[in-house]
């Protein structure tokens, strides 16, 4: 483990020239996911591929873009979380596709929203906030470490949160029936996020073990991140879910809330781009904004869940893609 690092002065000022990298960012359309996309493109990315399940946001996104940089180095990608084959497809498709990638970024998610169920018949919170992710991940592996190999450092990012730390005490991830159970928008979320820091913690552990891939890890550099408070439209899923009350908590905390360009993506930023998360070897890691390695929870670093999530992770995986 690396020893714990903080540079609190790292800004997007701060991201180094990405010429010649190549990117891919989950939810990269909106919100935090498209700061992340901005400053990328800003800082003279060869290549931003932002996936997201709404094309016309894909649309929208690439005329925004054009503010940031040049906006046809950047490609929107169709595909829905919710749909496990539909992740297999485009994760070929994109080894087939692409020489390198520098850096995957596992941005997107369900905020604070209402219980809903995905096409593979499992809570959504889970699927599309790690499940489907960890599917891509793994898919994009072969990838990631030839870009490893080749260029001697490449990115994976999570996007946790802090609210990680509030998982229901009874969480165990040992069932499709716990995960599927209707436990409130808020403890869904939390469990989901829980889950991104216990899963990354295991990656790497896998990865060093060589039960993962082939590289040993070597130059790979996996980190959950939390992004502080943004205004982005997840808050909305909050007043969807709670109504008036969620209304009230929404209109309060707001103002308060980061730029999602400006303030709002440094932490994935800066686990995605910083020269020093290569330098000072931090990988299996917990970021907190702008660039500070923190210890999570407790739960986050029990074994026990660790083991819990991978094996009922994995057994899912091979039961929806048989």
């Amino acid at each position: 483990m690396a020893s714990l690092f903080s540079n609190s002065s790292w800004s997007v000022s701060s991201i180094p020239n990405l010429a010649s990298k190549v990117f891919l960012v989950t939810g990269g359309t909106a919100g935090i996911g498209f700061g992340i996309t901005a400053n990328l493109l800003a800082h003279n990315a060869e290549r931003v591929y932002m996936l997201s399940e709404q094309p016309q946001h894909g649309h929208l996104a690439k005329e925004e873009l054009a503010k940031y940089g040049d906006a046809s180095k950047v490609e929107y990608i169709n595909c829905d979380l919710r749909d496990l084959k539909q992740v297999e497809k485009t994760a070929k498709d994109l080894r087939d596709k692409l020489s390198r990638l520098d850096a995957l970024v596992c941005n997107a998610g369900i905020g604070v929203g209402k219980y809903g169920v995905s096409k593979d018949g499992i809570d959504t919170h889970f699927q599309i906030n790690h499940l489907a992710q960890m599917h891509l991940i793994l898919q994009l592996l072969p990838l990631i470490e030839k870009t490893a190999e080749e260029h001697e450092d490449a990115r994976i990012v999570v996007q946790s949160s802090s609210l990680h730390s509030m998982a229901p005490s009874s969480t165990k991830f040992e069932t499709l029936d716990e995960i599927n159970k209707d436990i409130g928008p808020s403890y869904l979320y939390n469990r989901s996020k829980l889950a991104q820091i216990l899963f990354i913690r295991e990656f790497v552990q896998r990865l060093k073990d060589r039960k993962l891939g082939t590289s040993g890890g070597k130059n790979i550099f996996a980190n959950a991140t939390h992004p502080g408070a943004v205004n982005t439209t997840q808050p909305d899923q909050g007043e969807e879910a709670y109504g008036l009350l969620g209304k009230v908590i929404g209109s309060t905390v707001r103002p308060f809330m980061k730029d999602p360009i400006k303030e709002g993506c440094l932490s994935s930023l800066f686990a995605a781009t910083s020269p020093d998360i290569k330098k000072e070897g931090i990988t299996g890691q917990y970021i907190t904004p702008p660039s500070k390695v923190t210890e999570p929870s407790k739960q986050a670093q029990s074994q026990e869940l660790i083991d819990n999530l991978w094996a009922l992770s994995e057994k899912l995986l091979k039961e929806k893609l048989a």
